[in-house]
């Protein structure tokens, strides 16, 4: 069974397409870049035309076709890929282009060795990251959301952190990215065509169980020589220590979310491009997923007007219809009470023997069927006179 959520590409037709069309021109069909499906085809063994192949071919050469190689074992036939990342892949390739022509052919972003004319919410995050006091996480993380750029590092990263953020604002304040603290929620916010995402830099610290110093080790051996100790005066000390370890993480947004790493090759300085296109790609796709996300609210909400009008209809409907046959009701009723009445007369007449009590009787007794007949709508002066209430006892 088909998965929606995916591309899969069969070796054979995708072959087919590499030797028929450039392979950037196949790829933006997909949604992807052409290095993406480079490394699809090199996972599936597929040959791919050499460099100025298609310029020589548009020049009249008649170039020679590398034939698909036989699958050698556990070489896939297939390979499948989430539409999600393709598509977002494809939105960072066409950022990465709109820098690249904006800069005049820019490819990389150079962080300063020195931070000299800071982002005025670097400036303050400098300032406010650098207090000795108030620090109170263990782990040594040193961050104040609530007051300043959601960093969290440790002092030996600092220096680090605020170059690297320093250089990013001032690259997606030129994308027209917006960048301010929110206070209330206590994080960092980008700001894009009304689109807002959360971002923050962290550093990973490494975790180990303390191991006593020497002088720790002797203040608990003079506690317990004590003849009386006060549980009070124990010598504690931490369950673990954390090492810094300098490897930071750039993180954007919520739902969805990306992070960028220091890795043991590339070390962040040299992703900021690909930081630089993945932020504004995200901002794009968390717009476009708050507006379908809004469209589908509104959609529910429209359903639910419509089922609250039909069901009031219905039910207002279903009332009238109780009433109508009530009415009904109460006529037949009423006719009958009539025809009673005028049969008891007729006896009463045949055999001479009417009576002011009977004459009487039938006066009630067409004054209640003139009660019930709604054509004739009258009020009767006990039947619809408030129920009495019970005594109480006082």
């Amino acid at each position: 069974m088909e998965n929606p959520d995916q591309i899969v590409f069969d070796r054979q037709k995708l072959y087919e397409e590499i030797w028929a069309e450039p392979v950037v021109i196949v790829a933006r069909r997909y949604g992807l870049s052409d290095v993406g499906l480079a490394k699809i085809c090199k996972k599936l063994s597929i040959p791919l035309p050499s460099r100025g192949y298609w310029a020589k071919v548009k020049a009249g050469r008649i170039m020679k076709k590398i034939p698909l190689p036989d699958l050698k074992e556990n070489t896939p036939t297939s390979a499948a890929v989430s539409k999600v990342d393709s598509a977002r892949k494809a939105a960072e390739a066409a950022v990465k282009q709109k820098i690249h022509a904006e800069g005049n052919g820019q490819t990389q972003i150079d962080v300063p060795a020195e931070l000299g004319s800071p982002h005025p919410l670097v400036k303050a995050a400098n300032k406010r990251l650098r207090q000795r006091d108030g620090w109170n996480d263990e782990s040594g993380l040193r961050t104040a959301p609530d007051e300043v750029l959601n960093l969290r590092v440790t002092p030996s990263s600092l220096d680090r952190a605020l170059l690297l953020t320093d250089t990013l604002l001032k690259e997606l304040e030129k994308q027209s990215v917006s960048v301010h603290v929110d206070t209330q929620r206590k994080e960092t916010v980008l700001e894009l065509a009304g689109t807002r995402v959360s971002f923050c830099i962290t550093e990973q610290v490494k975790r180990t169980h303390h191991q006593d110093t020497p002088a720790e080790t002797r203040a608990k051996e003079r506690y317990w020589k004590q003849p009386f100790r006060n549980v009070a005066d124990y010598p504690h000390t931490s369950r673990y220590d954390y090492l810094p370890t300098g490897v930071l993480t750039i993180s954007a947004g919520r739902w969805p979310t990306r992070n960028w790493n220091d890795t043991g090759r590339t070390p962040l300085e040299k992703r900021l491009m690909e930081v630089l296109a993945g932020i504004v790609a995200l901002i794009e796709e968390t717009g476009a997923k708050e507006a379908e996300a809004a469209r589908q609210r509104e959609e529910r909400r429209l359903r639910e007007e419509r089922y609250a009008f039909l069901t009031a209809r219905r039910e207002s409907e279903g009332k009238r219809f109780e009433q109508l046959e009530a009415q009904a009701t109460n006529w037949e009723r009423a006719r009958r009470i009539r025809r009673f009445v005028a049969a008891a007369e007729q006896k009463s007449l045949a055999e001479g023997r009417a009576t002011p009590e009977q004459q009487e009787w039938m006066a009630w007794a067409l004054a209640k069927a003139d009660w019930l007949d709604p054509l004739v709508q009258v009020s009767d002066p006990i039947l619809d006179a408030p129920e009495p209430k019970r005594p109480g006892y006082y």
